[in-house]
C-alpha cells in the first residue's frame, strides 16, 4: 500500500492575513490546523552536517558539505534569506544572540568564524582540531 499525498489540496490562508489572525482561526477550524506549510529550497546540493534553530525560534541555520556552505532560512516567510559559501566544513556552530544576527562556527580546519548580518567578522585559528 503506496500513501500519496497531494500538498497542493486544502485550505490556504491570505497573505494579508495577520499573524494573530491567523492563530484566532487555527484555534477554530481544525482544518486550518492539520495544513501543512513547506519551507521553500529547504535543501543543500549534496549532504546537510549541522542544523540550528535561533533561539527566538524564527530561523533555522543549516550547513552542507562539498561545496561548504551554510543557509539560513525564515520560518515566518518560508524561504530562504541568505546563502554563504565557507573555505571549510563546519564541524559545529552556534547562535550567538537570541536572534539569525551573531553566529559562531567551528570549521574543520581549526578555525572559528564569527559571522554578523554585513558577513564574516572575525576569523580566529585555534591551536588543535575542534570536537
Amino acid at each position: 500500500k503506496t500513501r500519496i499525498y497531494s500538498l497542493s489540496t486544502g485550505p490556504t490562508l491570505p497573505e494579508w492575513l495577520g499573524e494573530r489572525a491567523r492563530r484566532n482561526l487555527s484555534k477554530r477550524d481544525s482544518a486550518v490546523r492539520r495544513r501543512i506549510e513547506l519551507l521553500q529550497d529547504f535543501s543543500m546540493p549534496c549532504a546537510s552536517s549541522k542544523l540550528r534553530q535561533s533561539h527566538d525560534g524564527r530561523c533555522i541555520l543549516a550547513s552542507g558539505t562539498y561545496h561548504p556552505r551554510i543557509r539560513l532560512y525564515e520560518l515566518e516567510e518560508l524561504g530562504m534569506k541568505f546563502e554563504t559559501h565557507l573555505d571549510s566544513e563546519v564541524v559545529d556552530m552556534t547562535f550567538l544572540g537570541s536572534d539569525w544576527g551573531k553566529v559562531a562556527m567551528l570549521l574543520d580546519n581549526r578555525t572559528v568564524q564569527f559571522r554578523a548580518p554585513y558577513g564574516l567578522h572575525t576569523t580566529m585559528r585555534i591551536p588543535t582540531f575542534g570536537r
